[in-house]
């Protein structure tokens, strides 16, 4: 799944493409959900005949800057990906439906082209990604606005970080793919960086030490820069790390890496976590499920953070 590096790579694509011209023709499917409620007159109408002035990324979600004080704010949900036209289109992981090589590729839910000579496509076969046409600064709306810390654009000094994670009851794996605290951490992040700082993805994130919170913020910032260091590229990812061998779930033989240690699974906050259990030692067992569920490719992704249970009065 698209996540903090993906976000990156697109935003400066479209950076280096599309700032300082002027987009001349828009097409929007008819699609009330990708578009979050909107209808296609209404995107088409916003970004027709603006210039693109800017751009900017903040975890997962990442945005144009239109002249007259408009943006374009975009995010890939699961499947969701940037095409320039005539141009090679690269993913850490391919996605289970190919979008083809023709013009525009299929599954588009957004084209637009600026001048004679751009054209760029956004496409997404599961519609789990969102476009917003946002009035005003993106930084000011709610997708934004709401969203933690970025791990690469402004990680928290070790003190704050600390105090941070030590004051959540609940599970360290569950608390990084919480946007509101780590803004662009998904599943495959989470799961590296907890595996580099030889934590359990079920531990609960107040009982980690210092050196343990020292060493979950150093990797997290280390996984995300490196990550966006070689454009998301998965094969130039280092090879000691996690991610090269963590998709084997579900197949007959148990994956390893290649010293030996086998990768295990679990369920922790309703998502599949891979792990190492020869590093990633759970020191106090809060219950967990052991996972039979779906391989974590397969799962949903959400931005939102964990509802807060309700709870009743007794009534006296």
């Amino acid at each position: 799944m698209p996540e903090l590096p993906d976000a990156e790579r697109a935003c400066r694509l479209l950076h280096a493409r599309c700032v300082g011209r002027k987009i001349t023709w828009v097409q929007a499917a008819d699609d009330h959900i990708v578009f979050a409620g909107k209808g296609r007159a209404d995107v088409e109408g916003h970004l027709r005949g603006r210039t693109v002035v800017g751009s900017g990324r903040r975890g997962k979600q990442f945005w144009l800057a239109l002249s007259g004080g408009r943006a374009l704010l975009l995010h890939f949900g699961m499947t969701g990906e940037v095409h320039i036209r005539g141009e090679a289109t690269s993913h850490y992981r391919k996605i289970e439906v190919g979008v083809g090589d023709e013009w525009p590729p299929r599954y588009t839910k957004l084209e637009i082209r600026l001048g004679k000579d751009l054209a760029v496509s956004y496409t997404d076969p599961r519609r789990l990604g969102r476009i917003h046409a946002i009035e005003g600064d993106a930084t000011a709306s709610p997708q934004v606005a709401k969203l933690g810390f970025d791990p690469v654009l402004d990680p928290p000094e070790p003190e704050a970080f600390a105090q941070a994670v030590q004051r959540r009851r609940t599970p360290v794996k569950a608390l990084l793919l919480n946007q509101e605290f780590s803004a662009g951490v998904g599943n495959w992040i989470a799961d590296e960086v907890l595996f580099r700082s030889r934590i359990h993805p079920a531990q609960q994130a107040a009982s980690l030490s210092l050196a343990q919170t020292s060493a979950l913020l150093d990797q997290l910032k280390y996984v995300c820069t490196k990550a966006v260091e070689v454009d998301a590229e998965s094969a130039r990812f280092p090879k000691d790390w996690l991610f090269h061998y963590r998709w084997a779930k579900g197949k007959r033989a148990a994956p390893v890496l290649p010293d030996g240690r086998q990768i295990a699974f679990v369920t922790v906050g309703g998502r599949t976590s891979a792990y190492v259990p020869d590093v990633q030692i759970l020191s106090v067992a809060p219950k967990v499920a052991a996972d039979d569920s779906e391989p974590v490719d397969k799962a949903s992704e959400t931005d939102e953070a964990p509802a807060r249970p309700r709870t009743r009065k007794r009534r006296r």
